[in-house]
């Protein structure tokens, strides 16, 4: 009876291990597949600045999809603008030298797409419509120095134009230092506010 017990305890404690053994298994492979979830697919950043104002504001923390995807009108994206595309006399796109810092801004025209301003009363005309934008915090103005068009243009292959919604503060495609970004510099689609949480959800 006694070598029984000792058998039947030390069985059970082979038993704890396992399980143990088990769930911290389990538990290593969840966290790597969260870390490659966060390298490959989804990324984490913070608003610097109140070039988004009203829809975002300063550090304002967003979810990003990193997976590959088609810019689309509308959307927010982050840039890592190291290069600037701009356009030489005959409308064919050369890059230079950008702001070397990562920006949030929002899409208003892609490949393809002709856009133009009339920036004495602050409207945005694409492929010829009047564009509605209820997400902008002021009209649209014209850059004080360092412009980069002169409009109207079109949107050449491999390029997207985009602009803050705060149009009086943002430094974005209408200035020389960000120009027409190159695809190869958005690193991603904004999915969602993560943070502050009163404020967590989808942003559009």
């Amino acid at each position: 009876m006694r070598e029984y017990i000792r058998f039947s305890k030390h069985k059970s404690v082979n038993t704890v291990i396992g399980t143990l053994l088990d769930i911290l298994s389990y538990a290593l492979t969840t966290l790597f597949c969260i870390l490659l979830l966060n390298i490959y697919v989804f990324h984490n950043v913070y608003v610097q600045g109140d070039s988004m104002l009203p829809r975002l504001q300063d550090k304002d923390r967003l979810l990003v999809n990193a997976l590959d995807w088609t810019p689309s009108c509308g959307d927010i994206v982050i840039i890592n603008a190291d290069r600037a595309g701009l356009l030489d006399e005959n409308g064919t796109p050369y890059q230079t030298e950008g702001l070397h810092k990562v920006i949030v801004k929002r899409v208003i025209a892609v490949a393809g797409q002709t856009l133009d301003m009339d920036f004495e009363h602050g409207y945005v005309y694409r492929n010829g419509s009047l564009l509605d934008e209820p997400y902008t915090n002021t009209k649209t103005n014209a850059p004080v120095i360092d412009a980069a068009f002169t409009y109207p243009i079109t949107i050449p292959e491999g390029y997207i134009y985009v602009m803050g919604d705060n149009r009086e503060v943002s430094k974005d495609s209408r200035y020389a230092d960000v120009g027409l970004v190159p695809l190869s510099e958005v690193e991603g689609c904004v999915i969602a506010r993560t943070q502050p949480l009163q404020k967590f959800g989808r942003v559009n």
